[in-house]
């Protein structure tokens, strides 16, 4: 018996140190990929790699394995790493040869390249690669033929709207249409196509979708449902941004609690930050981010998230760089990466502590030196650093 609990610990324990934050990679052929994505109507995600190439290895290192990286990739491809000088890389190659690495691929079910860049990216920019193959991927124009010749069957409207959403074009007027022809739905049905057609938060719709909620989880999975929530409520957050609604940010986050509660702190301490950032409202915004901070303070992506919000906008600011510098250093000691250092050291920059962004680079590239790695990227920081000296 003692045997085989410490067995079950162990396998509990690889379990979670096996789950990766970051993207999760198809572990099969390119071709066996190709129709995972095609079966479960995504695009496949395509990392050309050669295992020698430096930009290749600094990014399956550092942005690949970042959680916002993996949230969005994860939710939105079929993600596949292809080493282009190992065989199934070398017949990939054929029918999409490849010059330089990494080479990043965006492509269809069909096997047809939505779009490709080459490469090494930052996080914020990968995803920003990704959210315009999305919006290439715009599948609504044969739906839309078959919808404008009268075709209101429940697949090709459902289909339509999961399009128009995946394009992002509008889409509520054909959800409230279809809706109020009273279609007959089996209620599964029905579950679905409110969580698909409820776009923003501030709509009946998504007083639906809460309404229903332990319902529509039970049909797509908690997963899915608070994916297609957050969607909606960041949806409203940007309206109640555009038209200087401060009543509807609030309603939107009283909604964002009820739909998905464990996460809708975080959530509302952000859009604060989005929001009174919009209206230099700077008590308020400051209030976001140490909201923010405390909530996340284990959590080095976010604490670099709130630094870059900072030195980005407000930099002139003395009380909130002091901030951004205490929340680099402790991004940076729970993250010992290149990408946590740079964004360390540009704090102490702003702030005339050059001389200690020096020193703790210098600690850095020592360590680096004992551990017999690469430290070509200290030096040019050291560089860059030395000659901000006044």
């Amino acid at each position: 018996m003692k045997n085989q609990f410490i067995a079950v610990v162990l396998i509990c324990f690889c379990l979670t140190i096996g789950k990766s934050q970051g993207i999760e990679f198809f572990h099969g052929t390119w071709k066996d990929a190709v129709a995972k994505a095609k079966a479960e109507d995504k695009l496949l995600f395509i990392d050309a790699f050669a295992k020698w190439c430096g930009p290749c290895k600094a990014m399956a290192k550092n942005v690949f394995t970042q959680q916002k990286v993996g949230d969005f990739f994860n939710a939105n491809f079929i993600n596949l790493k292809l080493d282009m000088e190992e065989e199934d890389g070398v017949s990939f190659g054929h029918k999409y040869p490849v010059s330089a690495y990494p080479t990043l691929f965006f492509v269809d079910g069909e096997g047809k390249v939505i779009k490709n860049v080459t490469g090494g990216q930052q996080p914020d920019g990968l995803i920003a690669i990704g959210s315009d193959a999305i919006k290439k991927n715009d599948k609504s124009g044969s739906f839309k033929e078959k919808y404008d010749s009268g075709d209101r069957s429940y697949d090709l409207v459902f289909n339509y709207v999961k399009a128009l959403n995946t394009a992002s074009k509008p889409s509520l007027k054909i959800s409230n249409d279809y809706l109020s022809s009273s279609p007959q739905l089996k209620e599964e049905q029905r579950l679905k196509f409110i969580l698909e057609a409820a776009v923003d938060a501030d709509s009946k719709l998504f007083d639906q979708v809460i309404s229903s909620k332990s319902k529509i989880i039970s049909i797509v999975g908690q997963k899915l449902f608070e994916e297609k929530s957050r969607s909606a409520c960041q949806f409203s957050v940007n309206k109640a941004i555009e038209f200087e609604m401060e009543s509807l940010l609030s309603e939107t986050l009283d909604k964002a609690k009820k739909a998905f509660p464990d996460e809708a702190e975080a959530f509302g301490a952000k859009a604060q930050m989005q929001f009174y950032k919009a209206f230099n409202n700077y008590e308020r915004y400051m209030a976001g981010y140490k909201l923010l901070a405390k909530k996340s303070s284990k959590d080095a992506d976010v604490l670099k998230f709130i630094v870059h919000d900072i030195t980005n906008t407000f930099k002139d600011r003395e009380e909130m760089l002091s901030d951004a510098a205490e929340y680099a250093e402790s991004a940076y000691n729970l993250k010992e990466d290149m990408e946590s250092l740079n964004s360390y050291c540009g704090v102490l920059i702003l702030t005339k502590n050059v001389e200690k962004a020096i020193k703790v680079v210098t600690k850095a590239k020592t360590e680096a030196e004992k551990n017999k790695l690469d430290v070509s990227g200290y030096d040019g920081l050291l560089n860059y650093l030395n000659s901000k000296k006044t």
